[in-house]
């Protein structure tokens, strides 16, 4: 609170800084989206934006560390800037940001809108400070907003990807439906291929991606869940299993690898890098799972789908491909997660709306995608 209050004793001088360096082109832009693999994947259309709308400008990207290895494969992004370990900690962490920015930038776009991110642009006199608005607990954060020179208001009902892009509008991007319209992006690295060639040796039909697990652990499914799904699928569908996650999902994986036909699941779990795993989702006919990092990574690579959203709110982020199915919880809590406001814990604490996923309707919505894709296939051949 005191940087805020300090910032407002000095704002005349500030905007006065500011006004002087106001830049006639924009020919750097520093795009802050410190958020992790599933919100930086759904933002992935910004920096295509930019690309396409201001082809002279160097875009650099400051990002959560875990998704350094996914933006190296974007050519919509020039360079790419770690968050330090600590994020933004006291002092330090609020000079380390400045110092960036007197590398000289001509525009700021905020996909993470906390009050360091919107103070320090503004301390700098960065020209065009532009940034979405928090809808859910701004806290202090809203006293910031005048320091702006364009703020875009997030709305309930409206997908948080779309208020990104409208968002460039402080850059004089015109905003159409073909802007708007730009997929989400993820590029796998080479080094995937050699695992995806080894991995298709041990299959046979169609591959259904299942993940285990998710970054927020509250929305992750307990195995005994994973379990009746995955034996349901077996059951009840031609597919090979391919269970998905990281090395903190192994466990998970050894339990159902135990109860499974082993001509009928492959483990991948630990064993691709991040940016590998693109190359691995793309190979799927059909994925399944929480809305996680790798939902939103295999629905950019256009593959079929099937989202449990759980505590998570499908109005402000979701699958957005053309085979998506959405699936919501019918419990009166959810949805408690939203852009805004995702909590680790479930406030009830019984994770009411994980705890009762309908897992007939799941298995209903992979069976409609593999018999979809199975027709499609007969009426090629």
């Amino acid at each position: 609170m005191i940087y805020l209050l300090l910032t407002w004793l000095a704002a005349p001088l500030l905007w006065l800084r500011a006004a002087l360096r106001r830049s006639t082109g924009t020919n750097r832009i520093l795009v802050i989206q410190t958020a992790k693999i599933g919100d930086f994947v759904a933002t992935t259309p910004v920096f295509r934006a930019l690309r396409s709308r201001l082809p002279e400008a160097e875009i650099v990207a400051l990002l959560h560390p875990v998704n350094v290895p996914l933006a190296k494969g974007l050519d919509s992004i020039d360079r790419i800037v770690p968050l330090p370990k600590h994020g933004y900690k006291g002092w330090a962490g609020k000079r380390w940001l400045l110092d960036l920015l007197a590398e000289g930038y001509d525009g700021v776009l905020i996909l993470s809108p906390n009050l360091t991110n919107l103070l320090v642009p503004f301390w700098s006199g960065v020209p065009k400070r532009v940034s979405v608005l928090a809808d859910r607990r701004q806290g202090s954060s809203c006293l910031a907003w005048p320091f702006l020179t364009h703020g875009e208001p997030h709305r309930p009902g409206q997908l948080f990807r779309e208020t990104a892009l409208q968002a460039l509008k402080g850059f004089g991007i015109v905003i159409d439906a073909a802007l708007l319209g730009l997929p989400n992006e993820v590029s796998g690295a080479a080094g995937g291929m050699a695992k995806l060639e080894a991995l298709h040796e041990k299959s046979g039909g169609p591959l259904l991606g299942i993940g285990l697990g998710a970054g927020n652990r509250m929305k992750a499914l307990d195995v005994a869940q994973l379990k009746e799904l995955a034996g349901q699928m077996v059951s009840r569908t031609p597919a090979t299993l391919v269970l998905i996650g990281t090395a903190a999902d192994q466990a998970a994986a050894g339990e159902l690898l135990a109860l499974l036909p082993a001509n009928r699941v492959i483990d991948t779990t630990g064993q691709w890098e991040l940016n590998e795993l693109p190359v691995l989702l793309g190979a799927l006919d059909c994925f399944v799972g929480v809305d996680s990092g790798a939902t939103y990574m295999a629905d950019a690579q256009g593959v079929p789908v099937v989202d449990f959203m759980g505590p998570a709110d499908a109005d402000d982020q979701r699958p957005i491909g053309r085979q998506a199915i959405v699936i919501r919880s019918a419990e009166p809590c959810a949805p408690c997660s939203h852009a805004f406001d995702a909590p680790y814990a479930c406030h009830l604490g019984t994770r009411a709306c994980i705890a009762n996923l309908p897992i007939a309707a799941v298995v209903q919505a992979v069976e409609a995608i593999l018999a979809s894709k199975n027709s499609v296939a007969e009426c090629r051949e």
